[in-house]
C-alpha cells in the first residue's frame, strides 16, 4: 500500500491546491494527521489510508484502483468545498504551511513572561496568536520547542468562546521556564518567515 498510495495521495492534494497543513485540517475531526507523510516522516496507517480518500468523496477501495481519477470540484464533499472556498487568502502551500510550521515558535513567544506552576487554557495562549494561528483549536505541547514545557494538569475549566458560548478546555501547567536561549530561538524561526 505504502509508496505507490502516497504518491497518489500527494497528487491528489496538489491537483487540488492543498497544503498538507490543509489536509491535516480537513482530517481533524477523525483526530488523525496527514503532514509530513509525503517526506517519511508519519506512518501511513489504516485509519489514514481510510479517511484520506473521503476528503474527495471517494472510497479507500477505489482510491487504491490504478484507474481511479480527480474528481471535478463540483463533485467533492461539500465540506472540502467550503474549506477550499473559503480558506484564508494566500494559504495553500504558502502561509499556512509555514504559520503552522512555526506554530510553536509563535507560542513561546506569547507565554515568555508566564512563570514556571501558571496555569492556563490552551485558549489563552491561542487568542495571542497571530492570524491564521488564532483560529487554531488545539496546541501541540509534546514536541519541537514546546516539549517538555508544560504538564497537563488534568483538570478542566469553562470559559466563554467568541460566540458566547460556553466551552470546556483543559488546564496546562508551565513546567520549565522560557530560557533566553529558548526565545531567541522562537524569534529567529520567526524572523525567518517575514
Amino acid at each position: 500500500m505504502g509508496d505507490r498510495y502516497i504518491e497518489k495521495a500527494k497528487a491528489f492534494r496538489l491537483h487540488f491546491g492543498l497544503s498538507e497543513d490543509d489536509v491535516d485540517f480537513l482530517l481533524k475531526s477523525k483526530g488523525l494527521a496527514y503532514s509530513r507523510l509525503e517526506v517519511g516522516k508519519r506512518t501511513l496507517t489504516l485509519e489514514l489510508a481510510e479517511a484520506y480518500p473521503l476528503i474527495y468523496g471517494i472510497e479507500y477501495c477505489d482510491f487504491k484502483k490504478d484507474n481511479t481519477s480527480f474528481p471535478e470540484f463540483s463533485e467533492l464533499p461539500q465540506a472540502t468545498k467550503d474549506y477550499i472556498n473559503n480558506r484564508p487568502e494566500g494559504s495553500g502551500n504558502t502561509v499556512g504551511l509555514k504559520g503552522t510550521k512555526n506554530m510553536a515558535s509563535y507560542v513561546i513567544r506569547a507565554i515568555k513572561d508566564f512563570p514556571v506552576g501558571r496555569e492556563f487554557l490552551n485558549v489563552e495562549v491561542l487568542k495571542e496568536l497571530p492570524a491564521p494561528l488564532d483560529k487554531e483549536t488545539s496546541i501541540t505541547w509534546n514536541n519541537g520547542l514546546l516539549k517538555g514545557l508544560v504538564k497537563a494538569a488534568r483538570k478542566y475549566e469553562s470559559y466563554v468562546d467568541e460566540k458566547g458560548e460556553t466551552k470546556r478546555g483543559m488546564v496546562y501547567t508551565l513546567v520549565k521556564p522560557i530560557t533566553p536561549e529558548l526565545l531567541e530561538r522562537a524569534l529567529k524561526n520567526i524572523e525567518k518567515e517575514k
